[in-house]
């Protein structure tokens, strides 16, 4: 991932934390850039022949984010309002950084 991409994710963790969202602690963004990217970047190969739509791009990222820091999904329960409010803003990022015709718009 360019640096600029991680670190536009970072900055906008870093927002998102300080309007209260428990979700991007300090100490996670970094983590959660890289995680989300990732799964952000693969959806293509997740979900072949399949265009999603932003909405479901975004569900299938909070899927892959709760399993990635939540030792048991089942328990996740409301908090996983703040995991789509962390998956919005690395969508947000990743549509505005990457150029049209590539995985990350599901081309």
């Amino acid at each position: 991932m360019p640096d600029a991409t991680r670190a536009a994710i970072v900055r906008a963790l870093g927002d998102l934390w300080a309007n209260g969202c428990p979700v991007p602690a300090p100490e996670h963004q970094e983590r959660l850039a890289d995680v989300g990217v990732r799964r952000w970047r693969s959806v293509a190969r997740r979900h072949r022949g399949r265009r999603l739509s932003m909405d479901q791009r975004i569900q299938d990222l909070v899927r892959g984010l709760v399993a990635a820091f939540e030792p048991d999904r089942a328990l996740v329960g409301p908090l996983v309002r703040d995991y789509e409010c962390v998956a919005r803003v690395i969508a947000g990022v990743m549509t505005s950084t990457d150029p049209p015709g590539t995985v990350a718009d599901g081309r």
